[in-house]
């Protein structure tokens, strides 16, 4: 439907000779540019590009159903509450502008960041101007998906509101598509300055963080009431209408003029530096280290050179590194929530953030484990064909033993805060335990990570059988919740036996995936080993 109505409104743009001529004046190639735009959307329908923007018939409609069912149950609730119509407004507004701009700085990033097809066209004769304003209408696409999934339902249910005007719906979808123009707007501004002043080759590391700044503005957020507490914010203001007016105006005509020059930096040599954005960093250089942690942990060089080849990928790899971004708003929530709970022991009766710590941790390496496989750099695999086939063994080792680290170091960092909380005695045996579970999910885990890490093309459909296995696990993650609740952390003796059981079941799994880690490496380079073959083709005469 949403694929329909955007046709209709390209075609009517297309053959409007006003619009047209309004692109020509703002030094846009209107030829070039439907062509740009027709390109886009090709690749797109190829599912050739990663994010929103390369899965529009499959993850971004899958995201707008689950907006419609939230948003719908959302205005239930507001509506039964009695909320009055301006605060209803409000609140919907502020929501849909933080998942918008969330999601809206991610493709933008990845968009202009990234942009693998603008190498391929650099050399052709096309300006800035023209390539940057298709990117734009792109990206725009995404509006028309997540606006009406999380305001159109609450927009027509606002009327049940009392006091809500007639034409409430049109207001507020009005609100929520003016504020969603805006920004995307400021999201490719953003890029535009970042373009204009940061060094190509230092663009991706920058834009990465970037990426993560509407969380940061999440977690700042948080302390907003404090503040006003302590500085009196308000007290600050002039006092009467006319100069706040005067200030908002100031602001808006501020931020306006940011976006302008924004876009206009983004489109100025745009296609001149998209080369060297394409093939910069992603991170600091890579420098050696004097520690070696594989020599300490691994026995053998070829599992050496597993354990530090995961860890360099995993700094370096940029589409990698996105995909991390969702762990962030997670790992803050656990943090906020053991500030308080992790005072408190297990032992002690009550429900705390302790017990669901290990298999937080459990999630988090799950989001690891499947996107390990992908990378950029997939063309690099042929190395490992360099390899002698008994070395493969060593290299699975050592990839297991990296994620092993990783997986354990929280632990050993906890060890001393909760010894100080709670004991010496209580706070071994929760890490001990936590440790037993962390494992067994990674023995489990470990099964996603199929051939040699960061050496496969992402898949832009996804796995099919990712959903049935996050319900399945949080529905077991829930029992496992439950009964260490109820029954294990109840006495010392019935968590030290269970740790025990545990760590058996860990390595009794993880002998298993480590074969089958192996076996896995082995078939995909064999693939990758006919595929090169299949480069040469013999001519018979």
């Amino acid at each position: 439907m949403i694929d329909r109505i955007w046709h209709a409104i390209e075609g009517f743009l297309r053959r409007s000779p006003q619009v047209n001529l309004l692109m020509k004046r703002m030094g846009i190639d209107t030829v070039k540019y439907w062509l740009l735009v027709a390109l886009f959307g090709a690749l797109s329908d190829r599912r050739e590009l990663p994010g929103h923007l390369g899965r529009t018939d499959m993850s971004l409609q899958k995201s707008s159903w689950m907006f419609y069912f939230l948003s719908a149950l959302m205005a239930l609730f507001f509506v039964l509450a009695g909320m009055s119509p301006t605060t209803y407004l409000a609140v919907f507004l502020v929501l849909s502008g933080f998942l918008l701009f969330t999601t809206l700085l991610s493709e933008a990033n990845n968009s202009l960041v990234n942009p693998v097809e603008g190498v391929v066209l650099a050399h052709q004769p096309i300006d800035g101007a023209t390539y940057t304003s298709a990117k734009l209408t792109h990206i725009l696409r995404i509006l028309l998906y997540l606006v009406p999934a999380l305001n159109l339902i609450p927009a027509f249910a606002g009327l049940l509101l009392k006091g809500a005007p007639w034409y409430y719906p049109l207001l507020h979808l009005t609100a929520a598509f003016g504020e969603g123009i805006v920004l995307a707007l400021a999201c490719c501004a953003l890029f535009g300055w970042l373009i204009r002043f940061v060094p190509p080759a230092r663009l991706k590391a920058v834009g990465f963080a970037a990426e993560m700044s509407s969380w940061l503005l999440y977690l700042l957020s948080q302390f907003v009431p404090q503040m006003h507490m302590k500085f009196r914010l308000p007290h600050w203001l002039p006092t009467g209408t006319g100069p706040l007016i005067a200030i908002a105006c100031a602001l808006a005509a501020l931020a306006a003029a940011m976006i302008v020059l924004g876009l206009r930096s983004l489109s100025g040599d745009y296609l001149a530096r998209v080369s060297a954005i394409a093939q910069g960093g992603s991170g600091k250089k890579f420098r050696a280290r004097r520690f070696q942690l594989g020599a300490l942990v691994c026995s053998g060089p070829s599992a050496r050179a597993g354990f530090d080849y995961v860890w360099c990928m995993m700094t370096r790899d940029w589409q990698f590194r996105r995909q991390m971004i969702s762990l962030i708003p997670i790992a803050a929530m656990v943090f906020i929530a053991a500030r308080q709970g992790l005072r408190i022991s297990p032992f002690s009766g009550k429900f705390t953030a302790a017990h669901v710590f290990p298999h937080a941790l459990g999630f988090a390496f799950f989001m690891i484990c499947a996107n390990m496989p992908y990378g950029l750099d997939r063309k690099g695999a042929w190395v490992f064909l360099l390899a002698p086939m008994g070395a493969l063994r060593g290299l699975a080792r050592g990839v297991y033993a990296r994620l092993l680290t990783l997986i354990l170091a929280p632990q050993l960092v906890l060890l001393p805060v909760l010894a100080w909380q709670w004991g010496i005695r209580d706070a071994a045996l929760f890490l001990a335990y936590s440790a037993a579970v962390s494992a067994l999910y990674l023995s489990l885990e470990l099964r996603l990570v199929e051939g040699v890490p960061f050496t496969r093309q992402e898949q832009a459909s996804g796995n099919p059988y990712m959903l049935m296995i996050l319900l399945v696990g949080g529905l077991a993650v829930g029992i496992a919740v439950a009964l260490q609740y109820f029954l294990i952390f109840r006495s010392p003796q019935a968590v030290l036996a269970v740790t025990v059981a545990l760590s058996i079941a860990a390595w009794l799994a993880t002998r298993s995936a480590l074969q089958t880690f192996e076996v896995s490496i082995r078939f995909h380079l064999g693939l990758v080993s006919n595929e090169s073959k299949g480069i040469y083709t013999e001519v018979n005469s």
